[in-house]
């Protein structure tokens, strides 16, 4: 009875989203989004990102009554419409709830990352869960981006090395960390993956530039993909863009 009425309510919360969205867009049926999400099967009712805060900041006492269980639950039923914005809105309940999320919770966020529809929903639950989580359950957190690292699942990749940009990046307290990471996914065939990589060392740059820096330049040996480099050099002086540039692939050397 006790799960029965714990899914009865996190339907109902569910549908007043969308019926909050609704009223908002006038958009019945989520379309697919291609602006923003080219190669990704994301469906969004074109909702405006402050509009959709303002719809989670009325929400906020709802989500906030619940306990930790239901809270969870909520968050993978609005995740499992695999719609944009109510992705957005799972990750929000995560965000809310991330004080209480213990290691035992982490396979829970793993099964929630299978869910995701987009780069976005990454980007989201890195910056907003998994930093936190970083900062107080460092070695579990860390374990669990490793999983995800080696994951067939290139958002799960994604999410590995995005978790140590921003905030993280700046506090130069995994370094070594983001290389060994950033390492296993050069190659990577998908796009989002790669530039992913980019960003991690462009925002690592600021706390370990002499590494960092020297790190970029090996891959530029080895002929990584013009998308780490590119993305990686971002924030960096014309003459250091160039001077990373002119470094050659040992390859074509030979």
């Amino acid at each position: 009875m006790r799960n029965q009425r714990v899914d009865k309510l996190s339907e109902a919360i569910v549908a007043d989203i969308c019926r909050a969205i609704e009223d908002v867009t006038g958009c019945h049926r989520p379309k697919p989004e291609r602006r923003f999400h080219k190669h990704d099967k994301y469906l969004s009712y074109g909702l405006k990102t402050a509009d959709f805060w303002k719809i989670m900041k009325a929400f906020r006492p709802r989500f906030l009554e619940l306990v930790l269980k239901e809270r969870l639950k909520l968050a993978a039923e609005l995740l499992g419409e695999h719609i944009g914005e109510l992705g957005h809105a799972g990750i929000h309940v995560l965000a809310l709830s991330v004080e209480q999320l213990l290691p035992c919770h982490f396979t829970i966020l793993d099964s929630a990352a299978d869910d995701f529809a987009s780069w976005s929903h990454v980007d989201h639950l890195c910056s907003d869960v998994i930093q936190p989580l970083l900062c107080s359950f460092r070695g579990e957190t860390l374990s669990l981006l490793d999983d995800w690292n080696h994951s067939p699942n290139p958002l799960k990749r994604r999410a590995s090395v995005v978790a140590f940009t921003r905030k993280v990046a700046e506090s130069g307290q995994f370094t070594q960390e983001v290389l060994c990471l950033s390492d296993n996914l050069i190659w990577d065939k998908d796009d989002i993956v790669r530039k992913a990589v980019g960003w991690a060392l462009k925002d690592n740059l600021r706390s370990a530039p002499q590494r960092v820096l020297s790190y970029i330049k090996d891959l530029r040996r080895r002929g990584v993909s013009s998308t780490v480099i590119l993305y990686a050099i971002r924030d960096l002086t014309p003459a250091q863009r160039k001077t990373v540039l002119s470094v050659r692939n040992r390859s074509k050397q030979r």
